[in-house]
Protein backbone atom coordinates (compact mmCIF):
# COMPACT_ATOMS: atom_id res chain seq x y z
CA UNK A 1 0.00 0.00 0.00
CA UNK A 2 0.94 3.38 -0.90
CA UNK A 3 2.30 5.58 2.18
CA UNK A 4 0.19 8.31 1.43
CA UNK A 5 -3.31 6.30 1.95
CA UNK A 6 -1.43 4.53 5.01
CA UNK A 7 -0.94 8.21 6.43
CA UNK A 8 -4.11 9.53 5.03
CA UNK A 9 -5.99 5.94 6.86
CA UNK A 10 -4.33 6.42 10.00
CA UNK A 11 -5.28 9.71 10.74
CA UNK A 12 -9.18 8.90 10.61
CA UNK A 13 -8.20 6.76 13.34
CA UNK A 14 -6.78 9.93 15.84
CA UNK A 15 -9.65 11.05 18.49
CA UNK A 16 -9.72 14.59 19.52
CA UNK A 17 -11.79 16.47 22.02
CA UNK A 18 -13.17 19.99 21.09
CA UNK A 19 -11.80 22.28 23.78
CA UNK A 20 -15.27 24.48 22.99
CA UNK A 21 -17.60 22.08 23.65
CA UNK A 22 -16.03 19.33 25.01
CA UNK A 23 -17.11 16.50 21.87
CA UNK A 24 -15.07 13.65 20.70
CA UNK A 25 -14.27 14.27 17.00
CA UNK A 26 -11.66 12.27 14.38
CA UNK A 27 -8.85 14.26 13.56
CA UNK A 28 -10.16 14.65 9.66
CA UNK A 29 -13.33 16.71 10.93
CA UNK A 30 -11.13 18.91 12.51
CA UNK A 31 -10.88 22.82 11.54
CA UNK A 32 -7.75 23.74 12.20
CA UNK A 33 -7.56 27.34 13.70
CA UNK A 34 -4.37 29.74 12.88
CA UNK A 35 -3.35 31.81 15.17
CA UNK A 36 -3.76 34.83 12.60
CA UNK A 37 -7.38 34.26 13.04
CA UNK A 38 -9.58 34.46 15.78
CA UNK A 39 -12.00 31.32 16.90
CA UNK A 40 -15.33 32.01 16.94
CA UNK A 41 -17.34 32.12 20.23
CA UNK A 42 -18.79 28.45 20.73
CA UNK A 43 -22.80 29.26 21.44
CA UNK A 44 -22.65 25.96 23.68
CA UNK A 45 -19.64 26.79 26.06
CA UNK A 46 -21.16 30.07 26.13
CA UNK A 47 -24.67 28.95 27.58
CA UNK A 48 -22.69 26.38 29.52
CA UNK A 49 -20.57 28.86 31.35
CA UNK A 50 -23.88 30.91 31.64
CA UNK A 51 -25.34 27.65 33.81
CA UNK A 52 -22.98 27.34 35.83
CA UNK A 53 -22.91 31.05 36.76
CA UNK A 54 -26.88 31.26 37.71
CA UNK A 55 -26.04 27.69 39.22
CA UNK A 56 -23.30 29.17 41.67
CA UNK A 57 -25.42 32.60 42.13
CA UNK A 58 -28.29 29.97 43.11
CA UNK A 59 -26.29 28.39 46.05
CA UNK A 60 -24.89 31.56 46.89
CA UNK A 61 -28.21 33.19 47.05
CA UNK A 62 -30.09 30.03 49.29
CA UNK A 63 -26.94 29.72 51.68
CA UNK A 64 -27.48 33.67 52.15
CA UNK A 65 -31.44 32.84 53.23
CA UNK A 66 -29.93 29.96 55.26
CA UNK A 67 -27.77 32.46 57.29
CA UNK A 68 -30.62 35.26 57.31
CA UNK A 69 -33.59 32.82 58.80
CA UNK A 70 -30.86 31.29 61.68
CA UNK A 71 -30.08 35.15 62.50
CA UNK A 72 -33.73 35.59 62.57
CA UNK A 73 -35.08 32.81 64.27
CA UNK A 74 -31.99 33.37 66.57
CA UNK A 75 -33.20 37.25 67.35
CA UNK A 76 -36.65 36.38 67.10
CA UNK A 77 -36.47 33.99 70.47
CA UNK A 78 -34.62 36.64 72.28
CA UNK A 79 -37.16 38.91 71.42
CA UNK A 80 -39.63 36.40 72.78
CA UNK A 81 -38.09 35.41 75.75
CA UNK A 82 -37.58 39.68 76.68
CA UNK A 83 -41.22 40.04 75.71
CA UNK A 84 -42.23 37.12 78.62
CA UNK A 85 -39.85 38.32 81.32
CA UNK A 86 -41.39 42.67 80.95
CA UNK A 87 -45.17 40.68 80.80
CA UNK A 88 -44.28 38.81 83.87
CA UNK A 89 -42.36 41.81 85.27
CA UNK A 90 -45.96 43.78 84.38
CA UNK A 91 -47.97 41.23 85.33
CA UNK A 92 -46.54 41.09 88.97
CA UNK A 93 -47.73 44.36 89.53
CA UNK A 94 -51.27 44.09 88.34
CA UNK A 95 -51.51 40.27 90.07
CA UNK A 96 -49.02 40.00 93.27
CA UNK A 97 -51.44 36.79 94.51
CA UNK A 98 -50.36 34.13 91.71
CA UNK A 99 -47.52 36.51 89.82
CA UNK A 100 -45.46 37.17 92.71
CA UNK A 101 -45.65 33.13 93.93
CA UNK A 102 -44.59 31.87 90.47
CA UNK A 103 -47.81 30.80 89.06
CA UNK A 104 -48.31 31.02 85.65
CA UNK A 105 -51.85 33.13 85.22
CA UNK A 106 -52.56 30.90 82.33
CA UNK A 107 -52.83 28.11 84.85
CA UNK A 108 -55.26 29.49 87.00
CA UNK A 109 -58.98 29.17 86.00
CA UNK A 110 -61.73 30.44 88.10
CA UNK A 111 -64.43 28.54 88.76
CA UNK A 112 -65.86 30.90 91.65
CA UNK A 113 -68.07 27.94 93.47
CA UNK A 114 -67.31 26.15 95.61
CA UNK A 115 -63.61 27.19 95.54
CA UNK A 116 -63.32 30.77 93.48
CA UNK A 117 -59.65 29.06 91.21
CA UNK A 118 -58.22 25.72 90.16
CA UNK A 119 -54.48 26.13 89.75
CA UNK A 120 -53.56 23.84 86.83
CA UNK A 121 -49.80 23.73 87.70
CA UNK A 122 -47.77 23.11 84.34
CA UNK A 123 -50.87 23.40 82.44
CA UNK A 124 -49.27 25.75 79.67
CA UNK A 125 -45.88 24.55 79.51
CA UNK A 126 -45.33 20.64 80.33
CA UNK A 127 -47.67 19.22 81.52
CA UNK A 128 -50.43 19.42 84.66
CA UNK A 129 -47.87 18.11 87.44
CA UNK A 130 -50.75 18.46 90.53
CA UNK A 131 -53.81 20.47 90.82
CA UNK A 132 -54.26 23.14 93.55
CA UNK A 133 -58.02 24.47 95.01
CA UNK A 134 -57.45 28.32 96.17
CA UNK A 135 -60.44 29.73 98.18
CA UNK A 136 -61.12 32.95 100.54
CA UNK A 137 -61.51 31.96 104.40
CA UNK A 138 -64.80 30.87 104.39
CA UNK A 139 -67.00 33.18 105.93
CA UNK A 140 -69.93 30.93 107.09
CA UNK A 141 -70.22 27.69 108.71
CA UNK A 142 -71.64 26.41 105.31
CA UNK A 143 -69.07 27.97 103.19
CA UNK A 144 -66.75 25.87 105.90
CA UNK A 145 -68.59 22.84 105.63
CA UNK A 146 -68.50 22.76 101.93
CA UNK A 147 -64.65 23.10 101.98
CA UNK A 148 -64.02 20.19 104.29
CA UNK A 149 -66.47 18.56 101.97
CA UNK A 150 -64.24 19.26 99.60
CA UNK A 151 -60.68 18.27 101.44
CA UNK A 152 -61.88 14.80 102.37
CA UNK A 153 -63.37 13.80 99.20
CA UNK A 154 -59.52 14.32 97.50
CA UNK A 155 -58.32 12.96 100.76
CA UNK A 156 -59.91 9.51 100.25
CA UNK A 157 -59.26 9.34 96.31
CA UNK A 158 -63.13 9.84 95.45
CA UNK A 159 -62.03 11.98 92.53
CA UNK A 160 -62.20 11.71 88.57
CA UNK A 161 -61.16 14.04 86.22
CA UNK A 162 -62.76 14.40 82.79
CA UNK A 163 -61.86 17.32 79.91
CA UNK A 164 -64.98 18.32 78.21
CA UNK A 165 -64.40 19.56 74.67
CA UNK A 166 -67.05 22.02 72.93
CA UNK A 167 -67.52 20.77 69.43
CA UNK A 168 -68.72 23.17 66.37
CA UNK A 169 -71.88 21.31 66.30
CA UNK A 170 -72.42 22.46 70.14
CA UNK A 171 -72.18 18.95 71.64
CA UNK A 172 -69.24 17.62 74.10
CA UNK A 173 -66.23 15.51 73.50
CA UNK A 174 -66.03 13.71 76.96
CA UNK A 175 -62.23 12.25 77.63
CA UNK A 176 -60.94 11.03 80.82
CA UNK A 177 -57.83 10.75 82.49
Amino acid sequence: MNILIQTIDGIQEILGICPCCGEIFRLPEAKFIFPQKRPRDCEYLNLVSLENKVRRDDERLTAAEDRFQEKFDELKGKLVDRGRKQAKRKLKKIDPVFSGKNINPQDVKVIFDPVEYLIFHGLNSDGVSHVEFVSRMPESKVQETILKTIEKTIESGNVEFETLQLKDDGSFNIKKA
